[in-house]
């Protein structure tokens, strides 16, 4: 792992959560996180699995092993989420609604109650073993193009989903927002990323400098010019959920790559211990939110509430994963979600990769 993707992989994971539970000013970087997410995997995907490695008995192993990262984390958070709501006497799941999350399948639903039912953030799992599963093909028809055919074909999916988006309502929105084929759009980009900067005439121009911190401002602050033109203009909603933020993310990607080793400031800070840390359990950050949300709302906030914070349990109660909560949550929660996340990487995570290791 490039250890400043791994950072941001902190970052954005740290961004998302906090805007769950209340923190609405970092709605569009967790946007941005989520495409982050995705155009990663396919660019990490493309630069470590060539295309003459995933022929025949080699699909069938890359679409098993990869599948194995995905379902043992997904089935162990459904089953903590299933538990915590049966011991609140809130479990009120269909028997069809429970067999779609149990084998990723839910977020091809189109139905709202169905891609954010159980552990709603499961929805991203569902969609990204889609992508694993398409990898082996993109990589044989798609990788051995060249940049300037892949740009073409980028361009017209990209013009494609721009369209559809532009006459959609919240609902829509929101349910192409997780489905599978329209988020595999932002893994293609992570794959063609992964192109750019292997070409090596290519990357001596984008790495000219010594060190990276140039390149890492400009990339930040194109991210941020973004953020506050979707602020101006409110009538970019529509692509806001992928679209506005394919070129930062890529931009940042591209940087994290070409300066590897020799990082600037920002570089620096994202390769830190702490942030590593934090990346290494970013998954398990991710997937554990609301239970993490749960467990605050039902077991932390009424103990909370005898030493003067009774108002934080009231609003936490109003909304599970208090969005429109005051800020104190956000440091209430998030600690909680970072200790569990801890846990369960440290005690599941990496023993069950060990043992399928050896399988």
């Amino acid at each position: 792992m490039i250890k400043t993707i791994n950072g941001w992989r902190a970052v954005f994971a740290l961004m998302i959560v906090v805007f769950h539970v209340g923190a609405t000013s970092f709605e569009e970087m967790t946007w941005a996180g989520v495409c982050f997410f995705f155009m990663a995997s396919g660019m990490l995907l493309a630069m470590k699995h060539p295309v003459e490695r995933l022929d025949g008995h080699g699909y069938r192993r890359f679409a098993w092993n990869h599948a194995a990262k995905l379902f043992p984390l997904h089935w162990l958070t459904l089953a903590l989420w299933l538990a915590a709501m049966a011991m609140l006497g809130l479990l009120a799941v269909k028997p069809l609604t429970l067999a779609l999350n149990a084998t990723l399948l839910h977020s091809w639903s189109l139905m709202h109650s169905i891609y954010f039912s159980c552990n709603k953030f499961s929805w991203f799992l569902s969609t990204l073993l889609f992508c694993y599963l398409c990898y082996p093909l993109l990589a044989r028809w798609f990788m051995p193009l060249r940049l300037r055919h892949k740009a073409i074909i980028i361009a017209v999916l990209a013009a494609i989903d721009i369209a559809v988006l532009a006459g959609t309502d919240d609902y829509w929105r929101t349910a192409l927002y997780v489905f599978p084929p329209v988020r595999l759009i932002d893994f293609i980009l992570g794959m063609t990323v992964a192109h750019l900067c292997q070409n090596k005439q290519q990357a001596r121009v984008l790495g000219k400098s010594e060190n990276g911190t140039d390149a890492e401002l400009v990339a930040i602050a194109l991210i941020s010019v973004m953020v506050m033109a979707y602020r101006a203009y409110p009538a970019l909603l529509p692509w806001s959920d992928a679209v506005l933020w394919w070129i930062p993310v890529a931009l940042i990607l591209v940087v994290s790559v070409v300066y590897a080793g020799r990082e600037g400031f920002i570089g620096k800070i994202l390769s830190s211990r702490p942030l590593q840390w934090l990346g290494d359990i970013s998954f398990e950050i991710f997937m554990l939110q609301g239970i993490a949300a749960l467990v605050y709302n039902y077991w932390v906030a009424p103990v909370a509430s005898h030493i003067g914070l009774q108002y934080v349990y009231d609003e936490v109660a109003a909304d599970l994963l208090g969005n429109t909560a005051p800020g104190l949550i956000v440091w209430l929660i998030l600690p909680i979600d970072i200790l569990l996340a801890w846990g369960v990487n440290r005690l599941f995570t990496r023993p069950v990769a060990r043992l399928l290791r050896r399988a």
